[in-house]
């Protein structure tokens, strides 16, 4: 049965694409929305690759009960798009963070499984690019996580999986079964023994990262984010919440922007290359590599 693309969307307007070619894409979808060609992964850990929304002015969710990129976006073809992105990784990377808010404020009873939707996409993983059951990796390094709370942990859509600490392993309490990779001391992970496990225990070579801005600005700043793909939403909305949106307990008063943490000096600050845009509408999709020096 040949690859069927949306019937209810445009194609992807391709306005230009430097990445490799994937002859194990049907024809179909690369007239679509072009190639996705990915590297060979390193040999001691998985390719890794991110996927966020934000804004025009850089803000990648309104807080308070709508913290989810859905809302930034508000875009069927990101949707789409994300699901594409997931049909390429043998795993998905989040933070508990992010599970936790849409848990407590998204559309579902148990919050969310990060998962492939849209059935021709998942065949696509299946039969196009040879890749198993899509995995979703929880990372906490404090372990308060109660993990019958989640049905991501109990789904027959994906294997799940948590990254945790020394720390982390003693206050898990009861896991119902769900693997538990450890690495780092106390409550600080050591992502570059993570990643090792995941490949060489896992067989994961290409790892999709989709936050929450703590996870990647961990990630970023340990220089494990091999590339981007970034979809920018045709609207500002400001990094100060407004008073008249209520504000959750303990929530800052500033909205979050990709990275959280730490940021760089402008010795250290990391460069990319942009190598792929695609238009959809308004909303623009971006793909960018890592670069060691600003190129022009």
């Amino acid at each position: 049965m040949s690859f069927r693309t949306p019937s209810d969307l445009t194609p992807f307007h391709v306005l230009f694409d430097e990445s490799e070619p994937n002859p194990a894409l049907p024809g179909a979808l690369v007239q679509f929305s072009g190639s996705f060609g990915f590297p060979a992964p390193p040999p001691d850990r998985p390719w890794v690759f991110s996927n966020f929304v934000q804004s025009l002015d850089g803000i990648v969710s309104f807080g308070g009960n709508r913290p989810g990129g859905e809302w930034i976006a508000r875009s069927r073809h990101d949707r789409w798009m994300m699901d594409l992105l997931r049909a390429h990784g043998d795993a998905i990377l989040i933070g508990s963070h992010s599970l936790i808010q849409e848990t407590l404020y998204g559309k579902f009873d148990g919050g969310p499984v990060f998962r492939i939707v849209d059935q021709e996409l998942l065949r696509l993983r299946h039969e196009y690019l040879g890749r198993g059951k899509l995995k979703n990796i929880i990372v906490t390094g404090s372990g308060n996580l109660k993990v019958s709370d989640y049905r991501l942990f109990r789904s027959e859509h994906v294997d799940s999986l948590i990254l945790t600490t020394p720390v982390g392993e003693n206050n898990l309490g009861n896991t119902d079964g769900v693997p538990i990779i450890v690495s780092g001391q106390e409550s600080k992970i050591d992502f570059s023994h993570a990643l090792q496990m995941l490949r060489t225990d896992y067989g994961i070579q290409y790892l999709l990262c989709e936050g929450g801005p703590t996870l990647y600005g961990h990630m970023v700043r340990e220089g494990y984010m091999d590339e981007k793909f970034l979809t920018v939403a045709p609207q500002e909305i400001g990094q100060m919440i407004p008073p008249d949106q209520q504000r959750n307990e303990n929530e800052l008063p500033f909205r979050p922007t990709v990275i959280a943490g730490p940021g760089f000096t402008i010795e250290t600050s990391r460069w990319y290359r942009w190598i792929s845009c695609r238009k959809a509408g308004d909303h623009e999709f971006n793909r960018y590599r890592f670069a060691k020096q600003p190129t022009e």
